[in-house]
């Protein structure tokens, strides 16, 4: 009887362990619906834009930091375009503390989308208290306390034009 009551739980068990499996699976395969979703309605609100407007970039580029922190969940999204030797702020999203919307920064190692664009790769920081001053200034991001950071070139044929970076 014992026996028989063993083999029970343990058919009971196995089914338990397969139910678990399906159901990550499946939210797995959900998430990843809801993401694919995501960009597919961005990149079409971001087509929208432009259609309507094709001679303004200024609202394509809202649209793309919109975008661009709602799919990363991040706090905010700045894109910057080369301006002569200097970054100008020309698009932001979310809350910029301590910064005009459209001052402008030096093009140098020291700030973390001006690496991006004279590295012309992707920058991303995972804790940037955990990098030494030494290695990366980032002087704007320390003082408003920025810990995780994205930053990626715009390029145009292999040429920087620009970067976007998340916070």
């Amino acid at each position: 009887k014992q026996i028989n009551l063993l083999k029970t739980f343990a058919d009971q068990a196995v089914i338990a362990i397969e139910n678990v499996r399906l159901f990550k699976e499946l939210e797995e395969r959900n998430r990843d619906l809801t993401e694919a979703l995501e960009q597919q309605t961005a990149t079409s609100k971001i087509l929208e834009v432009i259609a309507s407007s094709p001679t303004d970039i200024q609202p394509v580029l809202e649209a793309i930091a919109e975008s661009a922190t709602r799919l990363c969940d991040a706090t905010d999204a700045v894109i910057h375009r080369i301006d002569g030797d200097m970054l100008r702020n020309v698009a932001n999203y979310g809350p910029l503390p301590g910064r005009g919307a459209r001052e402008s920064l030096p093009i140098d190692r020291d700030s973390i989308p001006g690496r991006a664009i004279i590295d012309r790769r992707t920058l991303h920081i995972d804790d940037l208290a955990a990098v030494p001053e030494s290695d990366l200034p980032a002087g704007f991001a320390r003082r408003v306390g920025v810990r995780t950071v994205l930053a990626t070139p715009l390029l145009r044929e292999g040429i920087p034009i620009g970067a976007i970076h998340i916070r």
